[in-house]
């Protein structure tokens, strides 16, 4: 990438987390849009979440860019009300994101690349990489929160202000914009240099060799399983388009599925210095920030493993 295909895309993204920041002040002045949420509020309760989380849920199935922004709003208005709960929505949303992952991205990729029964079956193991994420942050929600505070002037715990319709455009403009300006200061500088690092390839270069005594230690079988599993730590897309070629030269399907989960694992380990902490340390402020980054890497790592034993032991005993 140059200069200005960088600059373009760090724009986007910045355009993308203001979207998610008026979404989630948008939702503070309808409460019908906070309503939009209603399929995921059975597991709100659940987790003992406010039920605004309803919404960011459905946001991280259906725009994941700007989930994330979504939550920051609620946070930053006292809908969620504490660093606790604000863990236990993140790790809970783990399914919701996987399958966004499967429906809008992957998944007609996939299939075209695997065929139907093999994309399937691959697309299952993705879910249940995301349903362990969810179960983490269940179990963590039941644990560490205690049942939601009584809600204020309304059932989603926010006092909904008056106005007609262009005022309350106008405010949600004026208040995402200004939670926008602050969350970018930190977070444009950052976005414009990871994207200056990735598109190097000296340097990703090294990076792939770095990685090959890490994949090791994975029981993968094979030198092109390997390939697969560091070309999906760098970069997902070439290493799902290599893997069909490798099963067609004898490379077992399970084995090419297990190195894609490895390559995200190793993907994990750059993803705490290039996306969680920044990325949060930016919506949520330095010490909540941290934690959260923190608690993601445990609970996508964890799940990620889980999902590599389990193809692991249907490999060897089934």
């Amino acid at each position: 990438m140059d200069l200005i295909e960088i600059s373009i895309a760090t724009a986007l993204v910045s355009l993308l987390v203001y979207v998610g920041l008026f979404f989630a002040c948008a939702a503070c002045k309808w409460q019908w849009v906070l309503k939009l949420g209603f399929i995921f509020e059975p597991l709100v309760k659940l987790c003992k979440l406010p039920r605004c989380c309803s919404f960011y849920f459905l946001m991280c199935f259906v725009n994941l860019s700007s989930s994330l922004p979504t939550l920051s709003g609620f946070y930053k208005k006292g809908l969620v009300s504490n660093d606790k709960q604000v863990i236990a929505a993140v790790l809970t949303a783990g399914l919701p994101i996987m399958l966004w992952y499967v429906v809008f991205l992957t998944g007609p990729l996939v299939i075209g690349l695997f065929g139907v029964k093999n994309g399937v079956c691959f697309l299952a193991v993705w879910a249940c990489i995301g349903l362990v994420q969810t179960v983490i942050g269940v179990t963590y929600s039941r644990i560490k929160l205690s049942e939601p505070a009584q809600e204020q002037d309304c059932e989603y715990g926010y006092s909904y202000v008056g106005g007609d319709f262009k005022t309350k455009i106008t405010d949600a403009f004026r208040e995402s914009l200004k939670m926008a300006v602050k969350v970018l200061r930190i977070l444009a500088p950052v976005i414009f240099i990871l994207y200056l690092i990735t598109g190097s390839e000296e340097i990703m270069t090294y990076v792939k060799a770095g990685l090959r005594p890490i994949a090791g230690i994975f029981p993968l079988a094979s030198e092109e399983a390997l390939l697969i599993a560091i070309t999906a730590a760098v970069n997902l897309i070439p290493a799902l388009s290599m893997a069909p070629q490798f099963i067609v030269d004898g490379l077992p399907v399970i084995d090419a599925f297990m190195a894609i989960v490895v390559g995200m694992f190793l993907f994990n380990i750059f993803e705490i210095f290039h996306a969680f902490i920044p990325y949060n340390v930016a919506f949520f402020g330095r010490k909540p920030g941290l934690k959260v980054a923190m608690a993601l890497f445990l609970s996508i790592g964890i799940s990620e493993l889980v999902v590599i034993s389990l193809l692991w032991s249907i490999k060897v005993f089934a």
